[in-house]
């Protein structure tokens, strides 16, 4: 088998994994009336069904130098993969909140470990090619968030017990693992030779920055994913609406994850990522003023803005150093500030939601977060990046 076609078979098998990211997020919004009418559910406690995986995601993340050391990639992406698998088919008994946090929880650890380990993976295997890989991977979770969104109404409306829809995600994820297994050999030699490096992220400051830079954009995806079906829904439009919309907003994600890394021709990622913030500030807008009128477009918008910044925010961490190991360290630990930050995202807008009664108070508040991360954005000068961890190998 010669590299290009081995290269080639590890991307589509990335792409597989990289699908089962997010439906155990947004199969969730469709279904959330029903799912809170079946359970008993408040609305705080039903965005713990986002909020929950969201920040195990972060936990893990922060343990990822723990996971490096103790667990081969090739393994931890299996067991994670599995765990994906365990919690969606744990949807499958009674909707209680109970086993619904659980499932939330159990997949968002999974989820977590495969997030610590790709972008090292990528780094080592695709350095020539690593914004387009990332944006690759990237749209492959975007796409998946789509899939679960648009599926899970249909699943159900055809389903003989409803709530079951959401045990049908286990699929792919065992699909992605029959993919990964065979074609994950080859990581075992590049996995020795990096076992021993030992760098400390946490004493920098712009690791901090950046963590908290990723927690604040992904903060606006996970309020979307977990509130906008139930916006649209108290406007007066139908679950499959809904679902459809945050389906689009998701195709529109995808769209950004791949087209904005592939402008990335240059280090200095201020541009795009300005870019990418104006079009999520339309989309809120648009949210906030309008949103019966023009509403696919606001979505979409939107969704291509917080697609774009998703990858770019990962190129931009891989970006201060050249080692894979420290990049990775780095993406893992800002990853693990942003997911815990972002996780808050979505409880907070429950909060919002009882407090207010309506969904407008948390569209202002991302908008004003947009705001602040476009100024944040210009302090990403290359020439600024520091160097200090490149010499703790």
């Amino acid at each position: 088998m010669n590299k290009t076609f081995r290269f080639g078979l590890m991307l589509l098998v990335l792409v597989l994994i990289g699908l089962n990211m997010r439906p155990l997020l947004t199969s969730v919004g469709p279904l959330l009336p029903q799912l809170r009418a079946a359970s008993g559910m408040s609305f705080t406690v039903a965005a713990l069904l986002t909020a929950l995986p969201v920040v195990a995601m972060g936990g893990l993340a922060l343990a990822g130098s723990w996971i490096n050391n103790h667990v081969s990639e090739r393994n931890s992406v299996a067991l994670s993969l599995l765990m994906v698998v365990a919690g969606a088919l744990m949807r499958e008994l009674a909707p209680q909140s109970v086993l619904l946090l659980s499932s939330a929880l159990l997949g968002g650890i999974g989820i977590g470990i495969i997030q610590v380990v790709m972008p090292t993976v990528i780094k080592r295997l695709f350095q020539r090619r690593m914004p387009q890989v990332m944006g690759l991977w990237s749209a492959a979770l975007m796409g998946g968030g789509g899939l679960g969104a648009a599926l899970t109404p249909w699943i159900a409306a055809h389903s003989d017990v409803w709530h079951r829809s959401l045990a049908w995600w286990a699929l792919p994820a065992v699909i992605a693992l029959i993919g990964w297994w065979p074609q994950s050999k080859s990581l075992a030699q590049e996995e020795q030779k990096a076992a021993s490096t030992r760098v400390r992220i946490t004493i920098h400051p712009r690791a901090w920055t950046l963590g908290l830079y990723f927690g604040v954009i992904n903060g606006g995806y996970a309020s979307l994913i977990a509130w906008l079906p139930p916006y649209y829904i108290q406007l007066g439009a139908s679950a499959q609406f809904s679902g459809t919309l945050l389906a689009l907003m998701t195709a529109g994600q995808t769209a950004g994850a791949l087209i904005l890394p592939m402008l990335a021709r240059h280090q200095d990622r201020r541009k795009l990522l300005l870019f990418a913030l104006c079009l999520q500030m339309i989309g809120f807008c648009g949210f906030i003023a309008a949103p019966l009128h023009m509403s696919i477009f606001w979505a979409v918008i939107c969704g291509f803005g917080l697609g774009g910044a998703f990858p770019l925010c990962l190129v931009l961490a891989l970006d201060h150093s050249p080692h894979p190991v420290i990049a990775g360290r780095l993406v893992a630990f800002m990853q693990g500030i942003g997911f815990i930050v972002a996780g808050l995202s979505p409880y907070l807008s429950g909060v919002l939601r009882t407090i207010s009664g309506n969904y407008l108070m948390d569209w202002t508040f991302h908008a004003v977060c947009v705001a602040g991360l476009m100024l944040l954005t210009l302090r990403f000068v290359p020439a600024h990046y520091p160097q200090e961890w490149i010499e703790k190998i």
